[in-house]
């Protein structure tokens, strides 16, 4: 009789195959993770920067210069305090990076003060841009402006790209951070205008949307 032990004796004894171990995705994964963490972080970086591509610091990296007593905060353009004061004189770096003071020695002159983010900035500045291409201003008399309230995380940034979209060509001073010009200004709102005689003074300030007729006729009652 045989038995299963008799027929298998003798024959070679077949080992057991172990299955292949497939390699671990851990590594894998995690050199993904890293790479996407970091290129959130380059993003992250460039949307915050204060430096746009251009090269230009908007806002100003360096505070800004200011002489002179500050205006008054505009609370009532119909009875404003600033009125037959001396304007501050501002020293910075305007939009194409160049030096530039805006000062009681400047005018006759008006200043435009003007926020990359706020809506009726950006309806004015284009009424602005076609009235000083078709109109212009009056002789002897100049429009410059402010860029401030600079935020790389709000909208329409940087504003040196966006005023350039609009054509805009007018003498623009980078405010800094802590938007020491429109302090020393005393303008709170936007976009605000400060009217300046041939001394130096105010004649008046406005905030908001302003009709080219009623602009017209300020800047034409600062000429010479």
């Amino acid at each position: 009789m045989t038995t299963r032990a008799d027929r298998t004796r003798g024959m070679p004894r077949r080992s057991r195959v172990e299955p292949a171990s497939r390699p671990s995705r851990a590594p894998l994964l995690m050199g993904g993770a890293v790479v996407l963490l970091l290129a959130i972080a380059a993003l992250g970086a460039v949307g915050l920067s204060a430096t746009p591509p251009t090269g230009l610091a908007e806002p100003a990296d360096t505070p800004l210069s200011v002489s002179g007593t500050a205006l008054p905060e505009l609370s009532d353009p119909a009875n404003d305090a600033a009125v037959g004061l001396p304007i501050p004189a501002l020293v910075g770096t305007d939009v194409d990076g160049n030096p530039i003071t805006v000062g009681p020695d400047d005018g006759p002159m008006a200043i435009v003060v003007l926020a990359h983010w706020c809506s009726h900035c950006q309806a004015e500045v284009p009424l602005l841009a076609d009235y000083l291409a078709t109109t212009g201003m009056p002789d002897g008399v100049r429009l410059v402006g402010v860029s401030t309230a600079i935020d790389p995380a709000r909208p329409n940034y940087p504003p040196s790209s966006w005023l350039e979209r609009e054509g805009w060509t007018v003498p623009t001073l980078v405010d800094d951070a802590a938007s020491g010009g429109l302090t020393a200004l005393g303008v709170s709102s936007f976009p605000g205008f400060v009217f300046v005689d041939a001394e130096g003074t105010v004649t008046g300030r406005f905030t908001g949307e302003m009709p080219m007729a009623a602009f017209d006729e300020a800047v034409r009652a600062l000429a010479p």
